[in-house]
């Protein structure tokens, strides 16, 4: 089993937290392949303390599988950040990288923290996905993927600042945000760890 991440898009009220599992397999030192073992929505409403709670216990059955803890990517904008510091808190030993999303088409890290601009998210999926290396599961979170790459928008204010997401009534970006979290393209090196 390659190395394994997991990408959490947090929300609460308006839209649902979303978690994503990709293995990383690298079939040849050129050849990255992604494989989507688990996507998820929490209910709306979730606790952030449940959320954590979730987001272990995600990490745990990965650890049982892998015998080491995935990396955690977080989206930190906004109400992420208590989810990021409880996790921090508890001791949660895989390591956690923040994601701050930003403005525009770059990705830059500093330590623990990334900044990501939601145009380089959303093109790093479509390159993983038209290249057949982004495996995804045959499931009802797989479907509603689909539908959210389908609805994902694109908008240009009259000062030429680009926003990335969902923007209908009723519709969601939040496992496309959480995909595109676990598939980041550097990834820590795993260590065994008792947990």
């Amino acid at each position: 089993m390659g190395t394994v991440t997991v990408g959490v898009d947090i929300g609460q009220k308006r839209d649902p937290t979303a978690i994503a599992v990709v293995e990383l397999d690298q079939r040849t030192p050129t050849d990255d392949h992604h494989l989507a073992r688990h996507l998820e929505r929490l209910p709306l409403m979730t606790s952030y303390p449940d959320v954590a709670k979730r987001i272990l216990e995600v990490a745990r059955g990965v650890r049982e599988r892998t015998r080491v803890a995935p990396h955690l990517y977080l989206d930190a904008t906004g109400v992420g950040t208590p989810v990021v510091d409880v996790l921090r808190d508890a001791g949660y030993p895989g390591g956690i990288t923040a994601c701050y999303f930003t403005h525009g088409d770059r990705r830059t890290q500093e330590g623990s923290q990334v900044s990501i601009g939601k145009a380089w998210l959303v093109s790093r999926l479509q390159v993983l996905l038209q290249s057949q290396r982004l495996h995804l599961p045959i499931t009802a979170e797989a479907q509603a993927l689909a539908r959210e790459l389908q609805d994902y928008e694109i908008k240009i204010d009259q000062h030429a600042n680009d926003t990335y997401g969902a923007f209908k009534v009723g519709t969601h970006d939040d496992l496309v945000t959480a995909l595109g979290l676990a598939i980041q393209p550097k990834r820590p090196s795993a260590r065994l760890v008792t947990w």
